[in-house]
């Protein structure tokens, strides 16, 4: 068992037999909470920082609960598009068809390059 992992079950053993509720809020430090959610520990501090994620700041420290986890999972969670199936592939081009150039647009001159104002050196 991780060290992280056998301290979080000692906090947890150790609140039981105190007689603490069983429902109260479980606080996981912010390496705790990047083990769980397998990303960099600096990458969860940076999203709190920047306020994208949510947390609670306790002794000056990142602290996330669980329904903080579940909602960092929620917010990144990326949903498939309706009616786009995943294995579809995409259509091919006629053998016939051709692909036309853009159309360049004759309402602006051409760039020309700007004269130059100091002689050359040879």
């Amino acid at each position: 068992m991780p060290a992280d992992a056998a301290t979080a079950a000692a906090r947890d053993s150790a609140a039981t037999s105190a007689g603490v509720q069983a429902d109260h809020p479980v606080m996981h430090t912010a390496e705790e909470a990047a083990r769980l959610l397998k990303v960099k520990r600096s990458w969860l501090e940076r999203q709190a920082a920047a306020r994208r994620i949510p947390f609670s700041m306790l002794g000056g420290s990142y602290r996330f609960s669980d329904w903080h986890l579940a909602e960092i999972i929620r917010l990144n969670e990326v949903v498939p598009a309706a009616g786009i199936r995943s294995h579809a592939r995409p259509e091919r081009l006629a053998r016939t068809a051709r692909i036309e150039p853009p159309l360049v647009s004759t309402a602006t001159p051409p760039l020309r390059p700007r004269p130059r104002t100091a002689p050359r050196h040879a």
